[in-house]
């Protein structure tokens, strides 16, 4: 599995919070991580072996901070997530095959904050949530989740769907308090690893700016100045070539780099879609009225002027419903900040 392969999956689900075990802990390689994400907080660890460590990166618009009594660990790393009330810890831990479970080390964690989550390559397998053979590394598992010695009740989110590409086993585990339980997740197809990424969507929010709105601009003055400028070239050129398609053909590539040029694009924590044509007609007449109502002070521009901002809010009423009504039968997520 290359580097790039996981920048890409990364860049194209847009998680706040990324988790990778078993990273084989290079320092190059973390630190071109690093550097291609510079918008994450990343935290690292070695491990125990040859694929061994820990990386977990997150958004930099969430408070976080990494839990020092647990930093010298090899193959875990322990975050403490949020502010006050909505804090949590987020366990990360790789848990080589012939290396047994740090059940203790979970035990210490759950003492400072009951809202733990643990994930990670654990690399145990138990038929109440593999359709595998059992391990002595599942069986241990799930006597430490029923034990008295684990005092919060822990459900996990991705029970039977298969997490290796070399088995039928689930091996990357997420366990979650059961008050905080979420079901919502989706296994992706692999991108080189023995392993497929697995996406989780936990039931509460967080205040985070992660998610952008691209808004794209283009400077059509400056395209029009320059499409002036180099009317005269293309109409000799045009005169010159007999080949009216190739000539088309190669004017129509001009046009679309010099657009591509001159359009830029950024993204934006909210925004509010632009209004349609005949909306924007609507305004622009009611504010010419406006002002001849201002100059005139006729009562004739005081009738056109009522007539005017009534049919707007009406309009803008219908067309508000139908954006909601399309929005409601699409797929997206529930952000209704665009509205």
């Amino acid at each position: 599995m290359y580097l790039f392969d996981v920048f890409k999956l990364i860049d194209s689900v847009s998680s706040p919070i990324v988790v990778l075990t078993g990273t084989h802990h290079e320092d190059s390689t973390v630190r071109l991580f690093s550097s291609h994400f510079s918008n994450l907080n990343v935290f690292s660890t070695k491990g125990s072996n040859a694929f061994g460590g820990v990386l977990v990166a997150v958004h930099k618009s969430i408070p976080v901070k990494r839990v020092s009594r647990f930093s010298n660990i090899v193959n875990l790393i322990v975050l403490e997530i949020g502010v006050t009330d909505e804090a949590f810890q987020l366990v990360a831990c790789y848990s080589p095959p012939c290396e047994p479970l740090p059940l203790l080390i979970f035990d210490e964690v759950f003492q400072c904050n009951s809202n733990t989550f643990i994930m990670g390559d654990l690399n145990a397998k138990h038929a109440s949530w593999s359709k595998s053979v059992e391990n002595r590394k599942g069986r241990s598992l799930y006597s430490w989740l029923y034990s008295s010695s684990c005092n919060f009740p822990l459900e996990i989110v991705n029970k039977f769907i298969s997490t290796s590409t070399r088995s039928n086993a689930t091996i990357d585990l997420i366990l979650v308090p059961s008050h905080m339980l979420s079901t919502s997740f989706a296994v992706l197809p692999s991108i080189g690893s023995d392993h497929y990424p697995v996406v989780w969507y936990p039931s509460f929010k967080m205040s985070s700016s992660h998610v952008r709105h691209p808004v794209k601009r283009t400077y059509w003055s400056l395209l029009k100045r320059f499409l002036t400028f180099t009317t005269s070239y293309w109409i000799t050129l045009g005169t010159s070539m007999t080949n009216s398609i190739e000539f088309f053909c190669l004017y129509e590539r001009f046009l679309s780099l010099i657009a591509a040029r001159l359009t830029f694009v950024s993204f934006l924590k909210s925004y509010k879609p632009s209004l349609p044509s005949y909306l924007i007609e609507l305004i622009e007449r009611k504010r010419y009225c406006l002002k001849l109502f201002r100059k005139f002070c006729h009562p004739y521009f005081a009738i056109v002027l009522r007539t005017l901002g009534n049919t707007i809010r009406k309009e803008l009423f219908l067309y508000k419903r139908q954006s909601w009504q399309n929005y409601c039968q699409s797929l997206n997520e529930l952000d209704t900040r665009s509205f």
